[in-house]
């Protein structure tokens, strides 16, 4: 009976500290975290599915752009988190050379959002957040290797399949000829733009070559390093956008929604708020 006292009270000294951290979690402010999904406004072409943009220097859109950036100014944010890399502290050269007549020149949504709303919010924490494949670093996105054992395990079809998303494609590219940017956005943030490729690829592979699985986890991994690196340039009270492509979505708001201090701020509201300012 002695014996059972003590272990008893050893672990209620070991689970002292951690209950004291996490009580000391509630006290503190929260991190606000908005994520909004982007598509790529310049054609890079760099996606597994790449949608075809209109020409975002456009007087309209130009205009749709600025409406924007005071619809999520009202966040009232103090820390623009954007899809490029920097060393740390990772804060963003690009914006320490902004101007606001980049605006007419540069495709970029980094540019034409992040940068924008951080100049009209009066911001200067602007920082580059990627994480990206580089030496000692893994393939994030190993796509080739998983879709060769497709190949081998003559699984390729339903592979190819799961990769698809051109129909969605397609119809984002119609929506273009008579919708607003707040509007398309909407598009690429409602959940209308599924995550399930990352969930089927997992049943890609055979024995111990398990390529399907291992492209899943790597791609978990860079947006874990992603939000990681917002972790580092954020404080308690902090009200983060973190402009993003919109692929990275799914898996950055449910590790925000996971993470003890951090609070999901949704950005329907203000895209609802940004097409509702609008003029007719």
């Amino acid at each position: 009976m002695k014996t059972f006292a003590a272990c008893l009270l050893a672990f209620c000294f070991a689970v002292q500290p951690a209950l004291a951290e996490d009580a000391a979690d509630d006290v503190r402010e929260p991190v606000r975290v908005m994520i909004l999904g982007v598509y790529h406004f310049a054609n890079p072409g760099a996606d597994l599915n790449n949608a075809e943009a209109d020409d975002v220097l456009a007087p309209r859109r130009q205009k749709e752009l600025a409406v924007l950036a005071e619809s999520l100014k009202t966040f009232a944010p103090t820390v623009v988190a954007v899809e490029a890399a920097a060393k740390p502290p990772y804060a963003d050269a690009g914006f320490g050379n902004f101007k606001p007549e980049d605006l007419t020149k540069t495709r970029n949504e980094t540019v034409q959002i992040g940068y924008r709303v951080a100049h009209v919010a009066d911001i200067d924490r602007v920082y580059a957040i990627d994480e990206r494949s580089s030496e000692g670093e893994p393939d994030y996105f190993p796509y080739d290797r998983v879709h060769e054992q497709a190949k081998e395990m003559g699984d390729v079809e339903r592979f190819e399949a799961m990769s698809d998303y051109g129909s969605l494609i397609a119809e984002f590219e119609e929506q273009q000829k008579s919708q607003s940017v707040p509007e398309l956005l909407n598009f690429w943030n409602s959940g209308r733009f599924p995550d399930h490729f990352y969930w089927k690829v997992m049943t890609i592979g055979e024995g111990e070559k398990q390529t399907g699985a291992e492209l899943a986890a790597y791609w978990f991994m860079r947006n874990a390093k992603i939000f990681n690196k917002l972790v580092q340039v954020t404080e308690p009270g902090d009200r983060v956008i973190v402009v993003y492509g919109s692929g990275h979505g799914a898996w950055l708001r449910e590790i925000v929604e996971r993470t003890p201090g951090y609070v999901l701020e949704p950005v329907m509201p203000y895209l609802h708020k940004a097409t509702d300012a609008l003029p007719e």
